[in-house]
């Protein structure tokens, strides 16, 4: 399920752009065409993931799938910590209801299906981040940057940690199974080149 460079029609056109308003205008457009039920249930997905805080800089979208994934991240740090790190488990919780996750894997395969799809689609916006963030691909005060084949490397550290350490440590596994499916499928989609080095984590996880 690779994200399609060319541009598409809806609705490969809707999992091709990564702006969250040109996303909305895309998918209203679609919905005034063809008022769908799997439409419908895009419209809820967009919805649920998108918010716009009035003080936030720009009144910027914030990303709940990225928020997760970070949330999931800091969890990870607790694994061999004297704290428990309950405040970090309380924050992946809050992230699940407000996405309303646990309903959302309830509901029938359409649902599913599409979920998988909206994961899919974040996930590939994290790691285009990740990979184009200087911060995140450098080393010794963001001044000296990273190989390529470091960078990647760092990339599948990050999901292993967040999306099974984390996951694990939070005891959501049941919940973000299809999460952690679609981040894998994207990672060896866009990194193919590294995919082993990610299984051989997960393996020996």
């Amino acid at each position: 399920m690779k994200m399609i460079e060319k541009r598409q029609d809806f609705p490969e056109s809707y999992y091709q752009e990564t702006d969250p308003g040109r996303r909305q205008t895309l998918l209203l457009e679609a919905l005034e065409r063809e008022d769908t039920e799997e439409n419908r249930i895009r419209k809820r997905l967009w919805e649920l993931r998108y918010k716009k805080f009035p003080r936030s800089r720009e009144q910027q979208w914030t990303d709940g799938y990225i928020k997760l994934w970070m949330s999931l991240k800091f969890a990870a740090q607790y694994v061999n910590s004297f704290f428990g790190g309950r405040g970090a488990k309380k924050d992946v919780y809050k992230l699940l209801d407000e996405l309303e996750i646990r309903q959302l894997m309830e509901e029938g395969q359409e649902t599913k299906d599409l979920l998988y799809r909206e994961f899919y689609h974040g996930a590939c916006v994290y790691l285009r981040i990740c990979s184009s963030d200087r911060n995140y691909s450098s080393t010794i005060l963001g001044m000296v940057p990273m190989k390529e084949g470091s960078v990647q490397e760092k990339i599948a550290r990050d999901i292993y940690e967040s999306l099974y350490v984390g996951v694990r440590f939070a005891q959501v596994e049941a919940e973000l199974g299809l999460f952690r499916q679609a981040a894998k499928e994207a990672f060896d989609d866009m990194i193919p080149a590294q995919s082993a080095y990610l299984q051989r984590m997960i393996d020996q996880g």
